[in-house]
């Protein structure tokens, strides 16, 4: 039997054929894992001072170029101190996880309201003095990539996580232009469709509907219809809003990622 997505409007839900749920367990660890190194900062400690610190700097040298301010986001901030507490507690300096979970998916995972995307930046420092905001700024100055990334004008919203263990300083910057935020946060072990509806009817600016797809595998994302509604079987989706742009055309963003239980 095909799996369906939910689309929700004003008038209520109606449902497509689309891709099957992916598998949910691994998607579980992972949640857990992040959730786990937020409350151990992956064997170290964070560093609130320096985030803050480099959220400034990062907002001076994007005046200096005719850039406006990035403001601070707790969503992405939560996601770049979680990933940043992951490299310290493995060792490792890479934006895709050893389980091949990327930026966007932690994005996905942790942010439960946010409509859109993020870039990511991530800074290494070994050294037996403390290491400083500066210090990070500079080894994204030296890589075209991720002083770019950090100027990109598109960008409007900024989260850092710093993770210091001994003398290993990690650091995240998270970027982003998010697409508007929902009404409510939708459950990352979802128990009810409702739930969805609720917090896509009241996301803000409105958005007109809602599709779900697999995260990993998403393909084609199917357009409006008129069916009613079904029950999502178990496994690991990703919400997908819809915005109407005229009578033709619609949008399709990114949402949280959740499991259906």
């Amino acid at each position: 039997m095909a799996r369906r997505t939910l689309l929700a409007g004003l008038t209520g839900l109606v449902a497509t054929p689309v891709l099957a749920a992916g598998p949910a367990q691994s998607w579980l660890d992972y949640d857990s894992r992040l959730r786990g190194r937020l409350g151990d900062a992956g064997g170290g400690a964070f560093d609130p001072a320096t985030e803050r610190r480099i959220v400034l700097l990062t907002n001076a040298v994007r005046a200096e170029r005719g850039v406006a301010a990035c403001a601070w986001s707790d969503e992405l901030a939560l996601t770049a101190r979680a990933h940043a507490a992951d490299l310290a507690a493995r060792a490792y300096v890479e934006h895709t996880s050893p389980e091949g979970f990327d930026p966007s998916h932690r994005v996905s995972v942790l942010a439960r309201r946010m409509i859109g995307s993020a870039s990511e930046n991530i800074a290494y420092r070994r050294a037996s003095a403390p290491t400083t905001a500066a210090d990070l700024m500079d080894v994204w100055r030296k890589s075209a990539p991720h002083w770019d990334n950090l100027l990109r004008p598109a960008h409007a919203r900024i989260g850092i996580g710093v993770a210091v263990r001994g003398e290993r300083t990690y650091a995240v910057g998270l970027y982003a232009h998010p697409d508007g935020e929902l009404g409510a946060p939708v459950p990352f072990r979802l128990a009810r469709e409702a739930d969805l509806a609720g917090a896509v009817v009241q996301a803000s600016p409105r958005i007109d509907g809602f599709t779900v797809s697999n995260p990993v595998d998403t393909g084609s994302i199917p357009g409006l219809a008129s069916e009613a509604t079904p029950s999502l079987s178990p496994g690991v989706y990703q919400l997908r809003p819809q915005r109407r742009l005229d009578e033709r055309r619609y949008q399709v963003l990114w949402g949280p990622i959740f499991v259906r239980v």
